[in-house]
């Protein structure tokens, strides 16, 4: 297709959004009991069902809420926090970039809403008061420190381009040859979610919510957490999703279709990495050190790789002149010229 945006392909990626986020929304319990089903399995603990993330949101969700005035703030920012976490499904590519001229973000607004949701859902341990509401301050600064120190992956997808026409640039790189920098990107990106808290830390964090209230809370923590490995899934291999400009609609339905089942095997490959990363254990400080300086150092390598690959300008010292370029057309005229001369 052209660069014109027609009315079928806004429609059919208005469509494709709604089924992406629907598909995020109902697959992100899922995979929080994948991650928690491998976790047990590497631990040899007692494993539990895959769909039991999803039990146990449903459970909470049809109790009742006990809601104290504090417990009222922490309720407006988890649904907020579910607000974010819906509207980053849709923003983060999945199976397919967007057509050329349709409404896209770039990577750091992504990031931005991202991070905004996992402050949002430190807030109900903020609020909890006493040595609760000191390690929910500690983690909302160690999530607010996310965002400037993936400043190395933004710049690497440029911040005034968005995101499917960066995904669509490198859309063609292999992962093992050029793509090799932005492997090390997602791999950074990956790193939110390897280093978050997980198991007792994630209940202390949500102690404060009960009913609907605690059921929205997973669930937008499980949106986020899947929106990151997907963007991260994104970033390391682009060759996986559909683009509309390299063919008609059927060939771009085939590959939505081929998109969403490499994006299943995306997914089952971080749920077992996120499985292994459970075996690590850390305290809660030194483990937010380790995120902020993994992510900011494997951002810059990325960012200093795609950097010295790039072609440099030329620069003239100030003494020297620069080199004339003889025009063809100045040729021919030189040599008509000389002809009329002799």
């Amino acid at each position: 297709m052209n660069g014109e945006l027609t009315w079928g392909w806004a429609i059919g990626c208005t469509l494709a959004l709604l089924v992406q986020v629907t598909l995020l929304v109902l697959a992100a319990p899922f995979f929080a009991g994948l991650t928690e089903w491998v976790a047990a399995r590497f631990e040899g603990r007692s494993v539990v069902a895959v769909s039991a993330r999803w039990r146990e949101i449903r459970h909470h969700g049809g109790r009742p809420c006990l809601r104290t005035p504090v417990g009222q703030a922490a309720g407006m920012a988890c649904r907020a926090a579910l607000v974010l976490g819906v509207l980053s499904c849709a923003l983060v590519p999945v199976f397919s970039v967007s057509a050329p001229g349709f409404v896209a973000p770039g990577l750091f607004l992504v990031c931005c809403v991202l991070v905004a949701g996992m402050l949002l859902l430190d807030l109900p341990q903020t609020l909890q008061g006493g040595v609760a509401a000191w390690w929910g301050c500690a983690q909302l600064l160690a999530d607010g420190l996310v965002l400037p120190v993936l400043a190395p992956v933004a710049l690497l997808a440029g911040t005034t381009r968005s995101l499917p026409v960066f995904l669509a640039g490198v859309h063609g790189a292999s992962p093992m040859l050029d793509g090799a920098p932005y492997v090390l990107a997602g791999f950074a990106v990956f790193m939110v979610v390897v280093l978050a808290p997980w198991g007792a830390e994630a209940e202390l964090r949500m102690a404060g919510l009960s009913g609907p209230d605690r059921a929205i809370w997973m669930l937008a923590s499980d949106c986020l957490s899947l929106c990151w490995v997907t963007l991260a899934g994104d970033l390391a291999w682009a060759g996986s999703l559909a683009s509309p400009a390299l063919g008609d609609g059927q060939d771009w339905l085939s590959g939505c279709a081929l998109g969403v089942v490499l994006w299943i095997g995306k997914v089952l490959a971080a749920a077992v990495l996120l499985g292994l990363s459970r075996l690590v254990v850390l305290t809660a400080r030194r483990r937010a050190r380790v995120r902020l300086g993994v992510i900011f150092l494997f951002g810059l390598l990325a960012w200093q790789m795609t950097w010295a690959a790039a072609p440099q300008p030329v620069v003239l010292d100030e003494g020297s002149a620069a080199p004339a370029v003889e025009q063809p057309q100045s040729r021919q005229d030189q040599g008509a010229v000389n002809g009329e001369l002799s």
